[in-house]
């Protein structure tokens, strides 16, 4: 076959692949829309009994934000392997569920850098992550915590928890702050 012939082949045979790009979807996702490419990117990633498990926490998450409607909202990603939700009012993403190659999806929490958040709640979450982690977070590493952890009820509990003390936080120091400005 010619070196063109093998070109073309070759093409033929990446863009009939059975797995799909992970790369970006329609970018006019609304949250149903969204979750459905994430279960689907999940299911490619997850065998066994553990896909019913990891979809239990991603709804609980999705559960938990849409629950504070006037706290977080949807965020579309630019991938489809990501959800994320984001401050009301805000472009900070609070946030993401990630879908992770050959491992279980991952929670990350984002404290923004731009928010009166203390060092005090960073080593809080650490604290909370670690508490229910195989994985040891140290300074500097993100947030985050796999759905295999989060598969415990308790350790759910205890990261919804804390998820929503961090936003109870910021919105005091934001009415703080608003009063500060008005008074």
């Amino acid at each position: 076959m010619s070196a063109l012939g093998d070109a073309a082949l070759t093409d033929a045979r990446s863009s009939t692949s059975p797995r799909p790009s992970l790369g970006n979807p329609t970018m006019s996702q609304d949250l149903p829309t969204a979750r459905a490419a994430f279960v689907e990117a999940l299911q490619q990633e997850t065998s066994g009994t553990d896909l019913p498990r990891y979809l239990a926490v991603l709804d609980a998450l999705v559960a938990f934000s849409t629950a504070r409607s006037g706290r977080l909202v949807f965020r579309p990603a630019t991938r489809r392997d990501v959800l994320r939700f984001a401050r009301a009012n805000t472009s900070e993403v609070f946030w993401s569920a990630q879908v992770a190659r050959a491992d279980a999806p991952k929670l990350e929490i984002h404290l923004a850098a731009g928010r009166p958040l203390s060092a005090e709640d960073r080593a809080e979450t650490m604290r909370t992550l670690n508490e229910h982690s195989r994985d040891t977070l140290v300074e500097g590493d993100r947030l985050r915590i796999g759905f295999g952890a989060l598969k415990n009820k308790a350790a759910l509990a205890a990261v919804l928890a804390l998820m929503d003390r961090l936003l109870a936080d910021v919105s005091a120091a934001e009415k703080a702050e608003k009063a500060e400005r008005a008074g």
